[in-house]
């Protein structure tokens, strides 16, 4: 296992032991969250994923300025590292590590209906992007002797990229019964401005071997989804002995996730020109999707409940309207979760 997996495994669990004594005074209003505590005007969560390839992290504080008007801030970390060949080189090795960092602060939002069974809520604030990307590998492509270069490069890739834009987010939650509980929560960036810094050196096919390039752009839009629920399951032991029919505290968790953005910027490139290759900085515009489907069970434990389980991701990106290029994985969610049925 790698060392990043272990850590993310070991801050799950500590999540849990941590957060445990702090039961007696939490509350759960809305069931998306592995850990959610509200204690007085303030709350907290924090909900960790753990994948093959990487994984992400997500911490949240919530306060109340009055019964109808609240603040929100929301942090998401998501880490990749992986080997893989260069996309159309079946010979080549490409080393990845890239780190996102997520902010969405929504200072203002407003709760025109708040019940014992229902709440909907309207918030407007602001959305942050950072991606750090750094590539390193080779490629080895027999036909480039044939122009009288090596067949065999090195590629070293380093990118960053900033956005920064206005949110609205709305949302509803609903507690149907004892037995059942759902949220729904959508966000939008209607337009964003983004900065990207490129680095990339390509040794010894180009002359130069490397070049630079920074640029600024428009963007729109991100949109984000989630919808997610909690069923509880009978009593069994009382449903056998008392032929009664009541929920027990073991839970069944789910959550449906939908993300979609799109960008419009340069990228570093080389070209054959008739005589050499030469760098040039195309123009493209990049629309990611992101689908994901979570379940777990959540065991009692004392005033709290263990969640294990899993979820699969569904990723795709377009590049200037051409085919899409899919990937699927699998990855663990094992956390704390507070409840209040």
């Amino acid at each position: 296992m790698k060392a990043w997996r272990c850590f993310a495994v070991i801050l799950a669990l500590f999540e849990f032991i941590i957060v445990a004594p702090s039961y007696v005074t939490a509350q759960d209003n809305e069931p998306k969250k592995d850990i959610d505590l509200n204690i007085g005007r303030f709350s907290f969560f924090l909900t960790t994923r753990i994948m093959d390839e990487g994984s992400i992290q997500e911490l949240g504080f919530g306060w109340d300025y009055t019964n109808v008007f609240s603040g929100d801030l929301r942090l998401r970390m998501t880490t990749t590292e992986k080997n893989e060949e260069i996309e159309g080189v079946e010979d080549s090795l490409n080393a990845v590590k890239q780190k996102i960092y997520e902010v969405f602060l929504l200072p203002f939002e407003y709760v025109p209906v708040k019940t014992s069974l229902s709440k909907l809520w309207v918030g407007a604030g602001g959305y942050y992007y950072n991606e750090a990307l750094k590539e390193k590998g080779f490629f080895n492509m027999p036909e480039l002797e044939i122009l009288g270069k090596e067949r065999v490069n090195s590629y070293n890739n380093d990118f960053s990229l900033q956005t920064l834009g206005p949110v609205l987010d709305a949302g509803f939650s609903f507690r149907g019964s004892q037995w059942f509980k759902a949220s729904l929560s959508v966000g939008v960036v209607p337009v964003f401005v983004t900065w990207a810094e490129q680095k990339v050196s390509i040794v010894p096919l180009l002359d130069p071997d490397h070049a630079e390039y920074s640029q600024n752009h428009w963007g729109s839009p991100y949109v984000y989804c989630d919808l997610s629920g909690v069923f509880s399951l009978p009593h069994v032991i009382e449903l056998a002995r008392e032929k009664t029919f009541r929920p027990s505290n073991w839970k069944l968790w789910f959550s449906l996730i939908y993300d979609y953005s799109s960008l419009r910027y340069e990228v570093l490139d080389f070209n054959f020109d008739g005589h050499d290759f030469i760098w040039y900085t195309p123009e493209r515009t990049v629309e990611t999707q992101s689908f994901k489907i979570e379940g777990a069970l959540l065991i009692p434990v004392g005033g709290m409940h263990l969640q294990v389980g899993g979820g699969r991701i569904f990723d795709s990106m377009t590049v200037d309207s051409g085919t899409a290029i899919r990937h699927e994985k699998n990855y663990l969610i094992i956390s704390g979760k507070i409840l209040n049925f």
